[in-house]
């Protein structure tokens, strides 16, 4: 029969049951500890999702109305370009009074492409852009990027064209002020008749015919090298629009 009495002086025996105590205290701090990190880092995956997401909506956004722009800018240049083409013909075909009078007008007239980039900044100053998980996405902008920033370039060799050649030969021949304004007709005076007279003039001179080349030539180099950028974001688009599906 075992003695339950201790005597004094006698060395604690070991127990069991006690270590098994501390053991089980030991794991549901342990636990605790994990659940707490795991709760923490599923709420910060779950805001970083959120946000994530709500910067695919942003750049969805920003992509289509940058592509509604450069669209109706690229179909703009492709009608300049047009009515360009009737002017260096008009020798060879009988082309109309109005579409010369207007061909004349937009020889002063030069689109630049604006878009807009405000939560593509947002994205790089902020460094959220990691949050944006597809690689894809991330190659596309870089590529659109690059892109783009030639795109001033190419429109700055066409607006260089008009203001120290085309204006200034304009201007030489005394016929800038009755040429540029011709949506006003009836404010200066001028009638379209007399718009005609000078166009035709205008026409049978060879430096004026060589202007109008140039012009047409420079605006297909933009056409051209801004094509690319239709491209990309037509590829963005449907990027974001797919990775933004997989989200809801």
């Amino acid at each position: 029969m075992s003695n339950k009495y201790k005597l004094e002086g006698e060395p604690r025996r070991f127990s069991l049951k006690g270590l098994g105590k501390v053991i089980i205290e030991l794991l549901v701090i342990v636990i605790g500890i994990y659940l707490a990190f795991a709760l923490e880092e599923y709420g910060e995956k779950k805001a970083d999702k959120e946000l994530e997401l709500k910067y695919l909506n942003q750049l969805l956004a920003e992509a289509k109305s940058n592509q509604v722009e450069l669209n109706a800018d690229q179909n703009a240049r492709r009608e300049q370009r047009e009515l360009f083409g009737y002017l260096l013909e008009n020798s060879n075909r009988q082309v109309g009074a109005d579409t010369l009078r207007e061909a004349t007008r937009q020889l002063l007239v030069n689109r630049l492409f604006s878009p807009t980039d405000a939560v593509y900044q947002d994205l790089v100053s902020s460094g959220n852009l990691k949050l944006i998980q597809s690689d894809s996405i991330r190659k596309t902008i870089i590529h659109y990027k690059q892109r783009l920033a030639r795109a001033p370039v190419t429109e700055a060799v066409e607006e260089r064209l008009i203001e120290n050649k085309i204006e200034p030969y304009l201007l030489d021949k005394q016929v800038l002020s009755l040429l540029e304004p011709l949506n006003e007709i009836d404010a200066i005076n001028i009638s379209e008749q007399q718009v005609d007279r000078i166009i035709r003039v205008l026409l049978s001179e060879r430096e004026f015919i060589d202007l109008v080349y140039l012009r047409y030539s420079r605006l297909d180099d933009v056409i051209y090298f801004e094509t690319p950028l239709q491209w990309s974001l037509r590829d963005l688009i449907k990027l974001l629009e797919k990775e933004i599906a997989k989200h809801n």
